[in-house]
């Protein structure tokens, strides 16, 4: 369930009142595990994929930037559904936010509302993976498995990248690229906060709210928030494990 759907019932009821609603619902194990990955979190690192073709990477995704603790993943040009095959998720996708923009220049304005650095990978690089700073939010942007960028994307980004090769491989699988991009950039945010996570205390009562309805039999989400009876009908109960 994204944010921009939960986010305002979650302030129409409180964010706080939600979790203790559904505090009893949910195992002490449970609230110990989302509590530390809501520590991991790091608001200041999304992803973006331009128009990518293939479910399976593009869900691959998805899941190395849930797993390292990014905010959100976005896709341009592509349907967001994309981002969603279960198999390759493994579920992850309902952890984070996924947003779908239609082109480029809606993905572009989002970003710049947002303060985000757009740091582009591609083979006409101004800077190496290990130079990418990581001292204010940023925004990875990979292009798709056959064509990479394209130009529009790379003039729109502030910062082009590349991953060092020592082989003979002309390039990394999307997937590859991402993960290793997530991995380096996370490990150097984590180690120049000196934190595991970026949450201000508003962020992360917002996410707690959704962990703890997400985990919840939507039933009893239903009983003790009618409001969200909707959302908790089609959102269905997942593990966290």
């Amino acid at each position: 369930m994204n944010r921009s759907a939960f986010e305002p019932l979650a302030r129409e009821h409180g964010a706080a009142a939600m979790v203790e609603g559904l505090r009893p619902f949910v195992s002490e194990q449970r609230q110990q595990r989302i509590e530390a990955v809501l520590s991991g979190r790091l608001r200041s690192v999304e992803v973006a994929i331009e128009q990518p073709y293939d479910p399976h990477n593009a869900a691959a995704v998805v899941r190395s930037a849930e797993a390292l603790g990014a905010w959100s993943v976005h896709v341009i040009a592509a349907s967001e559904r994309i981002l969603r095959a279960k198999g390759t998720t493994t579920g992850t996708h309902h952890w984070i936010e996924t947003r779908h923009h239609a082109g480029l220049e809606e993905f572009v304005a989002v970003q710049r509302e947002a303060g985000m650095l757009v740091a582009g990978a591609c083979v006409d690089a101004t800077h190496m993976l290990e130079e990418l700073p990581v001292d204010r939010p940023i925004c990875l942007l990979f292009g798709n498995e056959h064509a990479g960028l394209s130009a529009e994307a790379q003039a729109a980004c502030a910062i082009r990248f590349r991953i060092p090769i020592y082989g003979f491989a002309e390039s990394y699988n999307l997937s590859v690229a991402a993960a290793l991009t997530l991995y380096a950039t996370t490990a150097r945010k984590r180690a120049w906060l000196g934190a595991d996570g970026d949450l201000d205390a508003q962020a992360r009562e917002l996410e707690r709210a959704r962990c703890y309805f997400r985990s919840v039999d939507p039933r009893h989400a239903q009983v003790l928030f009618p409001a969200l009876a909707e959302l908790a009908g089609t959102a269905g109960a997942s593990g966290l494990e």
